[in-house]
Parts: structure tokens; C-alpha cells; sequence
């Protein structure tokens, strides 16, 4: 097919220049209002028809990836709907990269649509009968009608990216109310038990929990999943709604983990995982029983000032069908426990170095005169002085069993 690139020259009369302007200003009326970017295309397409005379007009889509032409749509008599555009079709393709060009024998008219510049899409105008062929005027007043579709079809673009922004931002926000929604509620003041959970963005992969039992124990749990953003959140809300109701159960950490193990393996996609640590706290014998699959090693502080890390036994939730773990047992006796997920450790100093679990210990002696929520919370406003920063989410949850009075 013979195509030619054409030069658009100035309109030949004041006559002329008069009627292109009416034209031009009834086809952009069409694009009045707040329109999505179907309805402005196809706007653009009756438009086109009803100002050119056509027979029909057509719009292909570029994409970029594949390197070819879409077939979008087509307005007009006898309009070839359902076709495909070859992806070398020439004069397609030498619209899209020089510009306003005619082809069959002067009967076809192509024009780009390049909103903000970029390759978006090709309109192509045909008219019937060798009387009608494109001539010089038409073809600017087609460029220029092109044009005027390429920055409706920009607004319209934009006003969708806007839109989806904004339900993706109310989206994350109903994701965050529901998911603190199942953290517990700390009360204020002096209690056995404290967890804090802070995301590093909206939605958060950590989650902390704990509940009393029957029996007076506590059952507690600290999770991590693997990854970030509305999946890692998803799959948080799903294994913390889990360990709410399972843990009222059972309460023997090992095979509490092992069943969480097996529900995760079912949903649990894309290779994440949950690492996590739950046991139960009993008040009155001052002792602490635990499972740990996968997760950072809690850190015991004794009352004299030494401090012991309890490594996992065990891989993270979701990826082995069959988990072996085993519990363990240790004597607080006025000492403290704390769970935490890497993102406290891994708190950076100037963008190098880490807190790690040496600093953590330096931190957590040099504020122990302190009570415990107290001193959680100067722990993470001295981590928020200028130089440091937050990677990942924070999530702690301490047992501080010096606050419980016994007989003994």
C-alpha cells in the first residue's frame, strides 16, 4: 500500500479556516464532561466520522510489548468490526512514529494518538468512492482533530489513574483498620504482657496477639510473614484469625504451630511463609512455654543482668507439610521476655549499620529502670532520632513477669 507523509499547510480561505474552526469546536464539545477512556475513544471515533464525512473510522491500540496493533473499535457505515491490525501493517506503523499519512490511493487517512507524548494508539479514517479522497485540508484538520483526541484521551487516562489511586488508597486503609482491629488491645499501665506493632507502610506482615485462658495462663504469639504489601497483609489477617481461634484450644505451642503449619499450606502462594513464635505465660509459676518455627530468636533478661537467645528448631509456617517442632520451657522468676521481628534488629544507622540483637541488649539495659511499656516506647523514640531508619515492619511483644507479686 502506497502511503504518503504530507506536510500540513494553512487552511486555503478565510471561508475555509471559518468552517474547519466550527468543526473543531463541535468535535471537542464531545469530549465535554468527565469521561473514562472507552467513552472518550469512542467519542473521538463518531466525531471523526460525522466531521470527515467518512464512511468509517477506526481505532487500533499499540502495544508496545508485542509490537503490534489491537483492533479497539470502529464507528460508521459498513465498519469492519472484530478485525485485526497485521502488526507491520505499514501505514499504521509509519503513522504511529511520522505522523498524519494517506494510503489507499488517497481514500485512507491515519493519524496518531500520542497523549503526553508517548505511542498510544492509531485512528484511521476511510471514505468510499473516488470522489472522496483526503485532500491536504482535510488531512490538517484531521491532525489536528488527533490531537485534540490525544489530550482527552490524557485527561481521561489521568483521571482514571487518579481514580484507582484513590480506591486503592481507601482499599489499604480498610486493610489497616481491619488489621488493627485484630491486634490486642493494650491497656494502659502496668500489666505482665506488652506488644506494639508498627508497619513500615499502611499494611503490615507482622502481627502480634495474646489472650488469657481458662485456666489464668496467657496464651501469646508473634508472626512475620514473608514479604511485603496486600498479599503479606492478607495472609497475616488469615494466620492471626487462626492462631485467635485455635489458640483458645490448644494450648501446647509445638502442636499449635504444627496445625497453624497445615492451614497455611493450603492457601499460602508465591513461596511466602510465616515465621512465628507462640507459647503461654503462667503468672504464678513464673514460667514461659514456647515454640518457635522459623522465627528470630526471643530474647530472655534475667534479673541479674544476663541475657540468653532461644534459636528456632523448626522451619517457617507454609513450607514443609510435616513440621517438627518442640516446646520449650524457662524460668522467668522476675526476668523479662521479648519476641520481636527483624525489622526492630534491623533498624539501620545511616543507612550501614545495624541495631542487631547486641545493640538491642545495650538499649534494653540502659532503659530497664524503666517500666516496661515505658520503656518500649523510649526504645523506639531514641530509634526514631535523625539517623536512624525503619526497613521493614516492627512488631514486639515483651513479658515482664518482675511486674507479678508472689507469696514466694
Amino acid at each position: 500500500m502506497h502511503a504518503t507523509r504530507v506536510q500540513i499547510p494553512a487552511a486555503a480561505s478565510e471561508a475555509e479556516d471559518s468552517a474547519d474552526l466550527e468543526l473543531m469546536a463541535a468535535y471537542c464539545d464531545g469530549f465535554a464532561g468527565e469521561r473514562g477512556v472507552t467513552a472518550t475513544l469512542n467519542a473521538a471515533l463518531e466525531g471523526l466520522v460525522r466531521a470527515l464525512g467518512a464512511q468509517f473510522a477506526e481505532i487500533f491500540l499499540w502495544d508496545g510489548d508485542r509490537r503490534a496493533f489491537d483492533f479497539f473499535a470502529s464507528r460508521g457505515r459498513s465498519a469492519p468490526f472484530g478485525r485485526e491490525a497485521h502488526p507491520e501493517d505499514p501505514l499504521l506503523a509509519r503513522s504511529l512514529s511520522q505522523g498524519t499519512l494517506t494510503g489507499g490511493s488517497g481514500r485512507a487517512a491515519c493519524a496518531p494518538l500520542r497523549p503526553g507524548g508517548a505511542p498510544y494508539g492509531v485512528v484511521r479514517v476511510v471514505r468510499a468512492g473516488e470522489d472522496l479522497r483526503f485532500d491536504r485540508r482535510d488531512l490538517a484538520l484531521l491532525s489536528a482533530m488527533a490531537s485534540a483526541a490525544s489530550l482527552a484521551l490524557g485527561s481521561a487516562r489521568l483521571k482514571a489513574r487518579i481514580e484507582e489511586q484513590q480506591d486503592t488508597t481507601r482499599d489499604l486503609a480498610l486493610a489497616a483498620e481491619i488489621q488493627r482491629s485484630l491486634l490486642p488491645r493494650v491497656e494502659p499501665g502496668l500489666h505482665p504482657v506488652f506488644g506494639l506493632n508498627r508497619p513500615i507502610r499502611q499494611v503490615s506482615g507482622d502481627f502480634f496477639d495474646f489472650f488469657p485462658l481458662a485456666d489464668g495462663r496467657v496464651a501469646f504469639a508473634l508472626g512475620d510473614v514473608a514479604g511485603k504489601g496486600m498479599n503479606a497483609a492478607l495472609l497475616m489477617a488469615k494466620v492471626a484469625s487462626l492462631y485467635r481461634c485455635l489458640g483458645k484450644a490448644i494450648d501446647r505451642p509445638a502442636e499449635l504451630l504444627q496445625r497453624l503449619n497445615s492451614e497455611t499450606l493450603d492457601t499460602a502462594s508465591h513461596g511466602m511463609f510465616v515465621t512465628m513464635v507462640a507459647g503461654v505465660y503462667d503468672a504464678s509459676k513464673g514460667r514461659v512455654a514456647f515454640a518457635n518455627a522459623g522465627h528470630e530468636p526471643p530474647l530472655l533478661r534475667t534479673p541479674d543482668h544476663r541475657y540468653e537467645t532461644f534459636a528456632a528448631d523448626a522451619p517457617p509456617l507454609g513450607i514443609l507439610p510435616d513440621l517438627c517442632l518442640s516446646a520449650r520451657e524457662i524460668d522467668l522468676r522476675g526476668g523479662e521476655f521479648f519476641i520481636f521481628s527483624d525489622g526492630l534488629t534491623e533498624f539501620r544507622y545511616q543507612g550501614d549499620e545495624q541495631l542487631g540483637i547486641e545493640g538491642l541488649i545495650q538499649m534494653i539495659e540502659a532503659l530497664s529502670p524503666l517500666p516496661l511499656p515505658e520503656r518500649m516506647d523510649k526504645l523506639l523514640s531514641e530509634l526514631d532520632q535523625e539517623g536512624w531508619s525503619l526497613r521493614d515492619d516492627l512488631t514486639v511483644l515483651a513479658i515482664d513477669d518482675a511486674w507479678v507479686k508472689r507469696d514466694d
